[in-house]
This record gives structure tokens, sequence and C-alpha cells, in this order.
């Protein structure tokens, strides 16, 4: 993946049954069979940063060949948005860095430090969303919410161990989610915790697909900066679970917060989009967005990640997309001993 291109427009591809062709350094994507076959889309390859394929949608051999080739990551998800796996060339990889990661993440006193800057981070981005709504809805809840979190702030400055650190960050999110609700300005929703796996409401379902592509995306980016994903130093090592992408998305988890109430709010998305799937024997399996609130989800995501923000450590204005980038490239600088990592926080 070159870096150049992690900056494109993502493809994501949803109309189950389609196939990701590629011609003439063109992807295709198609629909039917024989002589029933509809186009839906063709766009050159060198305008496509990374593709993302929702449930029964297929690739041919000749473009996976191509996305190697050309380092454009393939992402593999549910219909509904869950992760699979993902398609990527492993020729960058740097085993000096992923060396030093392995080392860095067996000391004391580094994983500690990085830890309270990663929670101090999320607490402050989620006061800020929080007071920024508490100012214009007058919400008491959200205004003594902000206030909470503010205080866990200080005592994560004060945490002598990284179980600490995680307790104040489940405290602060406890904090956060228990007043989430009054975030919304229009009837219909209604949330009253978080659940992830799997999400049991249209809430929570929101929550839960935008967080999915903000984590492939910075997945991405920890590839293209040789970090090792599956080494982190807040979350703990478990199998399967990168670890490293789990720590840094803690800092941008109120961009995909900030969406959700604006799909809300904005009445872009309805309640009635969303469709229960059941187990067999007829209890509820999850809850999940319909394809068109999908296609109006991604379309707004992609919006956001094209919207412009203050990059902490250098001032510039770039694209969230951009920031996100930067970010993890200032972490591998940090990570490398060559100078201390300033968090993204909102102002």
């Amino acid at each position: 993946m070159s870096e150049a291109s992690l900056f494109l427009r993502t493809l994501y591809i949803q109309e189950q049954g389609s196939m990701l062709r590629v011609e003439n350094g063109c992807f295709r994507v198609t629909c039917g069979h024989d002589d029933d076959v509809a186009e839906l889309l063709e766009v050159q390859s060198i305008k496509v940063g990374q593709i993302v394929l929702f449930g029964a949608c297929m690739i041919t051999p000749a473009a996976i060949r191509h996305c190697l080739m050309n380092r454009i990551p393939v992402v593999l998800l549910s219909q509904h948005g869950e992760y699979f796996t993902r398609l990527e060339s492993t020729d960058d990889v740097n085993i000096d860095l992923e060396r030093l990661q392995f080392q860095r993440s067996a000391e004391e006193s580094f994983p500690l430090e990085c830890s309270r800057t990663i929670v101090r981070a999320k607490l402050h981005n989620s006061g800020v969303l929080l007071r920024r709504h508490a100012e214009s809805s007058g919400s008491e809840a959200l205004r003594h919410a902000a206030t909470q979190l503010r205080q866990l702030e200080e005592h994560v400055d004060r945490a002598d161990s990284i179980d600490a650190v995680r307790g104040y960050e489940g405290s602060g999110a406890a904090t956060y989610f228990g007043v989430f609700e009054d975030f919304f300005d229009t009837g219909g929703f209604i949330f009253r915790e978080r659940v992830k796996r799997p999400p049991t409401d249209p809430v929570n379902a929101m929550l839960s697909f935008g967080y999915s592509l903000l984590f492939n995306n910075i997945f991405s980016m920890a590839r293209l900066h040789r970090l090792h994903p599956y080494v982190g130093f807040l979350h703990a090592d478990k199998p399967a679970h990168p670890a490293l992408v789990s720590d840094l998305i803690e800092e941008f988890r109120t961009l995909v917060d900030g969406l959700v109430i604006a799909l809300i709010n904005k009445r872009l998305i309805s309640p009635e989009e969303f469709t229960v799937a059941r187990h067999d024997d007829g209890k509820p399996k999850g809850c999940y967005l319909s394809d068109g609130a999908r296609k109006t989800f991604l379309r707004e995501f992609e919006n956001l990640m094209h919207r412009t923000t203050t990059h902490p450590a250098t001032g510039y204005e770039v694209t969230c997309r951009r920031c996100l980038d930067l970010q993890v490239g200032e972490f591998a600088l940090y990570l490398k001993g060559e100078k201390p990592y300033t968090p993204y926080l909102r102002r």
C-alpha cells in the first residue's frame, strides 16, 4: 500500500452476489449471470485506497493479484459489517521495528506511560463532546457527566498501574454511555447501555458499525507505518486481537459517536431502517442496519473522513483520514524514542 493511495476513497461493495473484477487498470463491479449482467460501478484502480467487501460479494483472482501487487488492502466483512479478515501484501514488514515494539511492550514504564496518554485523550475527547451538546441543549445530565470525566482525567495522571488506568477508562465509558441518549433531540431512538457483540438496538448497531470502519482504517495505517497491529500497550494480548489498533482507535472514537448523533438528529436514518436477526429458536441474534441505512452510513462516514481537522503535533489543517495516519506515524516515532506522543485532542 502506497502512502498516497491510502488517502483516496474506500471502495465499498455491498450488493449481495456482485463480483469485483479488474480490466485495463479499472475495477468493475458487476451483478448477475450469463446474459443478464448489470454493471454497477467502474472506477480506475489508482483512485481506490482500499476495498471493503460485505457478505456474499466476490472478487476474482485477477483482482486479488492486482490489489496485492499495488498494495490495496481488501477487507472482508459480514453482510452486517462484522470483521472476518483482510488481504494485503506483506512485503513492507520492518522486523527491526516490530522487534522493538515487542521489547517496549515488555518494559514497565513505557506501557504505563502510553496507556495514561491514550486514556487521558479518550476521556478528554468524550468530555468535549458532552460539553458541546450540554451547551446547545441545556442538558444538566451531559454537563454533570463532562465534569465527572474531567475528574477521571486527573486520576489517570496518578495511576500507578495499567490495571488502574483500565479501571478509569471503564468508569469513564460507563459515565459517558450512561447519558448517551441525552445527545438525541429526536424521538424514536432508545439507548440504555453499550452492547457490542452483538448490538441489540439501532444505536448500538451504528456505533459498532462505525467503530469497525474506523478500526479497519487504522489497521491499514499501522501496516503502512510498519507497526505490528497485534502488539499493544493498553489493551491486553488476546488471540486474534489487534491490540495496538485497539489502543490507537481510542482517541478517535468520538468521531464515530458524533457521526451517529448527527445521523439521528438530522433524521438521515430512522429506527425503522434496522433489522433484527434471530436464532433458530426465535431469540434475538442482533440488530443491524438495513441495506439502505448502511449505504447512508457509509456515505456519511466517507464524508467525515474527508472533513478537515487540526493535527495536534503539526497544527496543520488536514482531512480526518490524513490525521489518523499522521497520528499513527507520530506513535511510531514515540515508540522509537524519537519524540513524545501528542494525542489528538478535540477542542
